[in-house]
């Protein structure tokens, strides 16, 4: 009974250890190594580390985030045949819905924090009160929601260029 497993086994074995090489040379992206993290650093360095200078870097970095993720999908696109090219265009759809449902949690949440942290109920007020952290935070979180999808799509693209026969792919 052990030998007619084994076949099953040894083969699964044969065909994960290629994508096992692949994982072991190079690692995943990791938050903070992609160019854009290290100029909004630099930004916010220049800036003082001051609160609305960093939310003016933070800002900019959303922007730099969002053509970033254009460009890959373009980018993932042109790789693709035409139904995975299909099927990205539909997932894309779908997670700049996602993408819009997390950004308005992410309002709402901070809100609902910088009230119970400070008491503030309307904008008046909220910016009466000068340098808060809130609004930092907040823009800091949409732009992750946009880093990730960035990595998510890089990491297609690195898995398309890794295959021996991607010229190959059906147009």
């Amino acid at each position: 009974m052990t030998h007619t497993l084994l076949g099953p086994a040894v083969a699964v074995l044969l065909l994960a250890a290629p994508l096992a090489a692949v994982a072991e040379e190079e690692p995943p992206p990791t938050r903070g190594s992609h160019p854009i993290d290290h100029q909004t650093d630099s930004c916010m360095e220049e800036g003082e580390w001051r609160t609305p200078a960093m939310l003016a870097c933070a800002a900019d970095a959303y922007d730099d985030w969002q053509a970033e993720v254009e460009r890959l999908v373009s980018r993932l696109s042109g790789r693709l045949g035409s139904e995975a090219r299909e099927a990205l265009a539909l997932a894309q759809q779908q997670w700049e819905l996602s993408r819009d449902a997390d950004f308005a949690f992410v309002a709402a949440y901070y809100a609902d924090l910088q009230y119970a942290e400070e008491g503030y109920v309307d904008d008046e007020t909220r910016a009466a009160a000068g340098d808060t952290p809130w609004p930092l935070a907040e823009q800091l979180r949409r732009n992750a929601v946009l880093e990730d999808r960035a990595h998510q799509l890089q990491r297609y693209l690195d898995g398309l260029e890794e295959l021996p026969g991607r010229a190959r792919l059906p147009r």
